[in-house]
């Protein structure tokens, strides 16, 4: 995916995470000279209200909820931006203590802001060395996209009030107020109270109402009268880079959410023009298309994207880029699509997942776990994949890199394995897993494909010839089902005493009899057909087409078309490909040329051509025709004149699992090269 096609993140219009002066106001936020702006930590949706209350607040200063004492070590991390970096320090145990700085975080944005635009930038916390991380649930940070950041805050701001405190906030938020106090003091003159001289504080939730409290007490006096004792200088803190693997699981946001971010900001946001900008949503729950409604118990859902429409809006907007884009890894991987429809089926398990758990959108694991119940664990392993994936990485940093698992930040952590049956790169968790072999140059394996020798290889074909028996008999076996009758019992036993009727009609007192009329013919040739597809279509999905005749007794000939063996080599001299549909019939060595016999050409698409063929070659009368639709009724009549049968089967009647491992197959260039397959095809 080029950057121009990248996912960005940007609110639906009219913006609802851009806060005015006077709204702020009215939730009680503004003091002369101070405007305090309530965040959540590392969410992205208050990076976005961060962001945008500096463009339109325009402050001469800038305070911030980060710990005066490591404020060199942060502008330095927030200046390398978007490289990832994690401050380290020890606490007062010695123990290490880890401060990831990443785009889509509040406090990052106020910083880095700050700096872009040359506005004073104060760090006015207070360095406590333990602090309880334990708060009460707040609401996700997703209901301010729908409700708007205005609703938002002023439902959290009164509910914040009611939540367990510990000595530790009085002392940061004194700490806080003496700070900002500070600087309202440096940058006081004739124009203190005008918004050109305004301080925009950016703090916690939780320390809001309690800041603005302490600041109302300190403007009563002078503030250099009031000096709390605080740490300013702390020792042992060090930068590092953040290694690749590790941004996989420390981040607040996704990887991917945070690289959307980071392309957001060199953008200009959304404009007040018109509706143009506006942004039609599909529900994900009704499924119905409207405007963005401002409903703040509703998960906003992604909207419909198309190849006009490839960006979407809002969080639910990225995840379903994100979902697409695992779509397009697990098609090139595995050769396999998703049906129509799976995606938004997919983020509405995992909506109604994470409100299971207190949220409004999905967390990775959630995602992932509906992503393998909707897929399978390929799928859900490219989820994974592309949602931990940063593309701002350097394998040369000019900073030591620090490797840091989610275990060394927190102590509850969900896990999850992956069972892939295909997997290009190999993680901690894939360890066991040898590595396939690879090409030394590029082109090297696909030379091998030279002459006319090609073959198949032998375990698929058995697996193949299984399948088929087992078709065969499950097909005689429903006929002599749909044979057989039951009657009441008067002179003969016939083929046996029906006891489920006698025992369903046991007050009648009435012995039962089971009657097999005889079925004429048996099961003979057998039509498997995954995806029909016209005979020529203008950009063929199907474009191989083979016949195949058996080596042995054990194998039978076998017609095919599928997706090309050539264009994905995973080996020297080793094709795979993906069935579209196949055709196998007994005895070997008796069907030849069947793609180009011209008796075929009544054959509107290659699954009717397929079908003709095995009515044609078929030595019993009745011919097995699996496919997800009945083939229509010039087949049938052409199977009478034959004095021929089709049984049609319907492919949601077969386990689709067997199916799947069944669709896959490879091509050899030659049978010496048998003898290899098995180090590069893997079942």
């Amino acid at each position: 995916m080029s950057e121009e096609t990248a996912p960005t993140y940007r609110p639906a219009w009219p913006d609802p995470l851009s806060l005015s002066r006077d709204e702020l106001n009215e939730l009680g936020l503004v003091l002369p000279g101070v405007v305090v702006l309530p965040i959540l930590h590392g969410r992205l949706e208050f990076a976005w209200m961060v962001r945008r209350a500096i463009e339109r607040l325009t402050p001469a200063a800038l305070a911030v909820e980060f710990p005066e004492s490591l404020g060199e070590p942060i502008r330095r991390a927030v200046g390398r931006l978007p490289l990832l970096s994690v401050v380290e320090y020890p606490d007062a145990t010695g123990r290490p203590v880890y401060l990831p700085v990443e785009p889509a975080d509040a406090l990052v944005e106020a910083v880095r802001r700050g700096l872009e635009l040359g506005i004073p930038v104060h760090m006015v916390d207070r360095d406590v060395d333990r602090y309880p991380a334990v708060r009460e649930r707040l609401p996700d940070a997703l209901a301010a996209e729908s409700a708007g950041a205005r609703a938002y805050l002023a439902s959290v701001l009164a509910l914040v009030e009611h939540n367990q405190r510990v000595p530790e906030d009085d002392l940061r938020e004194q700490t806080m107020a003496f700070n900002v106090a500070a600087v309202v003091a440096a940058q006081a003159g004739p124009d203190a109270t005008s918004p050109e001289a305004t301080t925009l504080v950016v703090c916690g939730l939780h320390h809001a109402r309690g800041l603005i409290r302490n600041l109302f007490e300190i403007f009563g006096n002078d503030p250099r009268s009031v000096t709390p004792l605080r740490r300013v200088k702390r020792e042992g803190v060090t930068v590092h880079h953040l290694a690749e693997s590790a941004s996989r699981e420390v981040l607040a946001e996704l990887p991917f959410v945070n690289a959307a971010y980071e392309r957001s900001r060199g953008t200009a946001p959304p404009s007040a023009e018109g509706p143009a900008q506006t942004a039609t949503v599909v529900d994900l729950f009704t499924r119905a298309r409207q405007r963005p409604r401002l409903d703040p118990f509703r998960t906003p859902a992604p909207p419909e994207v198309s190849e006009d429409r490839p960006r979407a809006t809002g969080r639910m907007g990225l995840l379903l880029a994100l979902c697409q884009q695992a779509r397009a890894r697990y098609r090139e991987q595995t050769g396999e699509g998703l049906r129509p429809g799976t995606l938004l089926h997919l983020l509405r398990y995992a909506c109604r997942y994470a409100y299971l758990e207190g949220g409004l959108g999905p967390d990775l694991y959630q995602l992932v776990i509906a992503a393998r119940g909707y897929a399978d664990d390929n799928y859900a392993h490219e989820v994974w994949e592309v949602a931990t994936h940063y593309p701002w990485q350097t394998s040369r940093p000019e900073l030591a890199p620090l490797e840091l698992s989610l275990r060394d930040l927190h102590e509850h952590v969900r896990s999850i394995r992956f069972h892939p049956k295909i997997l290009q790169r190999r993680h901690r968790l894939m360890r066991m897993v040898r590595p396939r072999p690879s090409e030394r140059r590029t082109g090297e394996w696909a030379e091998q494909f030279e002459g006319d020798s090609l073959c198949s290889y032998p375990p698929e074909d058995l697996a193949l010839e299984h399948y088929g028996a087992f078709l065969r008999k499950r097909t005689e076996r429903l006929q002599t089902a749909s044979q057989t009758v039951s009657e009441p019992f008067s002179t003969s036993l016939h083929d046996g005493i029906d006891v489920r009727e006698t025992l369903r009609n046991w007050h009648s007192r009435t012995l039962y009899v089971r009657r097999e009329r005889p079925v004429r013919g048996k099961p003979g040739a057998v039509v498997v057909i995954f995806e029909d597809e016209p005979l020529q279509p203008e950009e063929p999905r199907f474009p191989w087409h083979m016949c195949w005749q058996g080596e042995h007794d054990e194998e039978g000939d076998m017609a095919l078309y599928a997706t090309d063996p050539f264009s994905r080599v995973v080996g020297p001299g080793i094709g795979k490909a993906l069935y579209g549909g196949f055709l196998l019939t007994r005895p070997p060595g008796s069907m030849f040329g069947v793609w180009q016999d011209p008796y075929y050409s009544e054959a509107r698409s290659k699954a009717e051509l397929l079908l003709l063929a095995a009515l044609d070659h078929s030595p019993e009368r009745l011919v097995v025709y699996v496919a997800p639709t009945p083939p229509r009724q010039a087949m049938r009549q052409a199977a009478q004149r034959m004095d021929r049968k089709i049984v049609h089967v319907p492919l949601g009647q077969l386990s689709p699992v067997t199916l799947k491992r069944l669709r896959v197959f490879h091509v050899l260039s030659d049978r010496a090269t048998r003898a290899s397959a098995r180090d590069y095809i893997r079942d």
